[in-house]
């Protein structure tokens, strides 16, 4: 597939989403293998490289029992209850797979 068919139209909207999520699991003391892979994805993506940035997006695991998303935050600032950080962390999670994915390649 060519690289040019990945879209970087929302890159910094995927940059931000990234650095929000990846934020939220350093404060929450997630270090999730995943968490290695978000910090790839920033990484391709602060280089411009979506192709790449793709690529360890496909690589978390969303969406069943022992994945990404499946993890429970735990409350760690006075001002959060359990269920604000699992909101918190939902949402976050939701918002950078749904931008990811306006880069995947259109298929025919």
């Amino acid at each position: 597939m060519r690289d040019d068919s990945y879209s970087d139209i929302h890159i910094h909207s995927q940059q931000r989403a990234t650095r929000a999520l990846i934020k939220f699991c350093e404060d929450h003391g997630d270090e999730y293998p995943s968490v290695a892979e978000l910090r790839t994805c920033l990484k391709a993506l602060e280089q411009g490289n979506v192709k790449a940035a793709v690529e360890s997006y496909q690589k978390v695991p969303l969406g069943g029992m022992g994945c990404f998303n499946d993890w429970l935050p735990p409350v760690v600032f006075s001002n959060e209850t359990p269920e604000y950080v699992q909101a918190v962390f939902e949402a976050l999670t939701s918002q950078w797979s749904l931008l990811m994915r306006l880069s995947l390649p259109k298929t025919s």
